[in-house]
């Protein structure tokens, strides 16, 4: 790995964090950015997101409770706008949370959403966004209720079991003042990558 003081370092650094400002202020060059993944994703990567869409699996959080993660359909959208309404933190999806956008995450060719349900409540979303040539960038968002139950990694340690099935590189952004979620993705299984001035890079090991 090249040193942080490194020209190429500090190229990479730069790319990283200029892509995220794009995709935070949802602009053109994103747009289109994105529009490529999405066509890549149908054309080359349909069978990934098709043997996604057959994950499903109970787990059991730390209190006993039996939970559960599975692949979110045109169906589910009712409980997934209701989940992206509730949600309270500071960083959010990498999309909008409006209906219509919600609709659209389910449909995407280049998004695999999962749902994490307690019972019947869907209580956290769980978003893997295919990117070319062949890598996932892992998402989740939980409700505060469920952060004491070890909920969040349980149900990333099986989509990151499916991602090394799919032998598809796994990176997860991690902003550098969210201590708690740096410290799940570590516990999972993510190693730092390096870091910029404005969050943290991570791959699954």
């Amino acid at each position: 790995m090249p040193e942080k003081t490194s020209p190429y370092a500090r190229l990479i650094d730069a790319a990283e964090e200029w892509i995220y400002r794009l995709n935070e202020s949802d602009h053109w060059i994103f747009r289109i950015y994105d529009r490529f993944n999405e066509l890549y994703a149908s054309l080359f990567m349909r069978g990934v997101r098709e043997r996604g869409s057959w994950l499903d699996r109970a787990v059991e959080c730390s209190d006993g409770s039996p939970a559960r993660v599975r692949f979110l359909t045109p169906d589910d959208e009712e409980a997934l706008v209701g989940l992206l309404a509730s949600l309270a933190a500071r960083y959010m999806p990498p999309h909008a949370r409006d209906r219509d956008t919600a609709a659209r995450a389910l449909r995407r060719r280049s998004y695999l959403p999962y749902g994490i349900f307690i019972g019947d409540r869907m209580v956290g979303y769980l978003l893997l966004r295919l990117f070319f040539p062949w890598r996932v960038v892992t998402g989740i968002w939980t409700l505060p209720e469920t952060h004491n139950l070890g909920l969040a990694q349980l149900c990333l340690r099986q989509t990151c079991d499916f991602s090394r099935s799919e032998k598809l590189a796994n990176y997860c952004t991690i902003p550098i003042d969210n201590h708690n979620s740096l410290r799940v993705a570590l516990g999972v299984g993510w190693w730092k990558l390096r870091t910029n001035r404005r969050f943290h890079v991570l791959v699954w090991k």
